[in-house]
């Protein structure tokens, strides 16, 4: 039994030797991964914060036009005699801004933590 025993614990502490070398090359190579894409984060970081954003600025410039447009379109009907739209004349507008401006910043507030994602 004690022989059994023994063996047991050789082969063990045999495969320990053997495999320590390559779990300790594996981890090293794994913090160099890491480093690697640590390093990639931070400079792919403001790319991605100028993207985002450049697509904030015309997401709210598209919404802005279209404020223009429903209102000019809105003043072309009420001045063509439909005079019930006149309300919709002042109201369209502040609430179009409001909306764009809303979304502005409901967007920009994300752009740190979209890019940081990435």
């Amino acid at each position: 039994m004690v022989k059994i025993f023994t063996v047991v614990v050789c082969v063990a502490l045999a495969l320990v030797i053997a495999l320590g070398p390559v779990a300790l090359a594996q981890e090293k190579e794994t913090g160099k991964q890491q480093a690697k894409k640590a390093w990639q984060k931070l400079f792919n970081y403001p790319a991605n914060v100028t993207k985002d954003s450049a697509k904030v600025v015309a997401d709210t410039g598209k919404k802005g036009a279209e404020v223009v447009a429903n209102t000019v379109k809105t003043t072309g009907e009420v001045t063509s005699g439909e005079t019930g739209k006149a309300k919709d004349l002042v109201v369209e507008p502040l609430v179009g801004t409001a909306e764009a401006g809303k979304t502005a910043v409901e967007e920009t507030a994300k752009i740190p933590i979209e890019a940081a994602k990435e």
